[in-house]
């Protein structure tokens, strides 16, 4: 595979001027990258910092291709010149008439003026400038800035839908949920048998497709709803500020969390947001639907989710990818 500076240095040497002064190609357009290729471009990385393992992001420079140009978020663009018929109003040309009064000099009259109860309107060509991402940088930076967004953590690194293990079954159900085919589903298994990585996969292939996701653990998030409780400046309800902006939730280690009083009624109301907020979810637990009924939903929680994962339910059969866990141990 070419490298970045390799495709774009073939890319400049293959365009020239020609005669007009427009812009001639010997090829199309470059190759679009593809979100598998970002660790390997170097674009998606993960650095140490104090010992915490931190996702680092870096832009694409811009690639000038066909008069492409930074601008603000990273995002470059290109000018895309369009005309388009439009008609104005039409002033006719005035004379003397034969005794004196002023006359339309009809031979002045335009080809193709069209005359209306409102007036004559004379059809013209109007020059309209838009901007819009380079599909070549843009279109990866505008990507690239989604994924910033959506929560994701250094975790994310080498997990697409390119290098993911199917069971049987989950391949299908997978694609319609990211189709948005199906309003949610829920993963669950034992420890260690890639449903984390099945919700990375999942999420980075709805980012590249122009969704705004988030990417949400059970226990993290309860955590940051705590203490956003004590910000006085927050005049909205914290359990549902997150939801604002998003169309897709992964929503990771459901059940993981700490089985207080406070935690237990805080993951039902969140449950009620979800479902409320209309937002496609894709839950995935070491629990069971029978074991979170036990342990921490109440009769609505279990209603709403069994309306929104109805479709989507899978349970995790696989070997623990991480390594053999109880050879480790003996």
């Amino acid at each position: 595979m070419q490298s970045l500076h390799e495709s774009l240095s073939f890319l400049l040497k293959a365009i020239h001027k020609n005669s007009d002064g427009g812009i001639k190609t010997n090829i199309q357009r470059p190759d679009l990258i593809h979100s598998f290729d970002l660790e390997n471009m170097g674009l998606l990385s993960k650095e140490v910092i104090m010992g915490i393992p931190k996702l680092k992001i870096n832009f694409l420079s811009s690639c000038g291709y066909q008069g492409c140009t930074p601008s603000h978020c990273e995002i470059h663009v290109r000018e895309r010149v369009e005309f388009i018929d439009d008609l104005q109003r039409y002033d006719p040309v005035m004379i003397d008439g034969e005794e004196g009064e002023q006359v339309e000099d009809i031979s002045k009259r335009p080809l193709g003026l069209r005359v209306e109860e409102d007036g004559l309107w004379q059809p013209i060509q109007r020059r309209y400038v838009f901007s819009e991402p380079c599909p070549f940088c843009g279109l990866t930076n505008q990507y690239l800035q989604r994924f910033k967004q959506s929560g994701m953590t250094a975790a994310a690194i080498d997990k697409h839908m390119g290098n993911y293990e199917w069971e049987d079954g989950l391949e299908k159900k997978a694609l319609e949920f990211a189709d948005r085919s199906i309003r949610g589903g829920l993963i669950h298994g034992h420890t260690g048998n890639g449903k984390t990585h099945l919700l990375s996969a999942l999420a980075r292939e709805m980012i590249w497709r122009g969704k705004r996701v988030r990417y949400v653990s059970h226990q993290a998030l309860l955590e940051r709803i705590k203490q956003s409780f004590d910000d006085k400046t927050d005049i909205k309800d914290p359990r549902y500020t997150w939801l604002d902006r998003v169309d897709v939730v992964f929503f990771d280690e459901l059940g993981f969390f700490r089985m207080n009083e406070w935690g237990i009624q805080t993951t039902n109301e969140l449950i009620h947001a979800l479902y409320e907020s209309n937002v496609q979810v894709l839950f995935a637990s070491n629990l069971s639907p029978k074991d979170m009924k036990r342990k921490f939903l109440d009769i609505r929680s279990q209603s709403r989710l069994a309306e929104m994962c109805g479709q989507f339910v899978f349970k995790m059969q696989g070997y623990d990818r991480r390594g053999n866990v109880e050879e480790f141990f003996q």
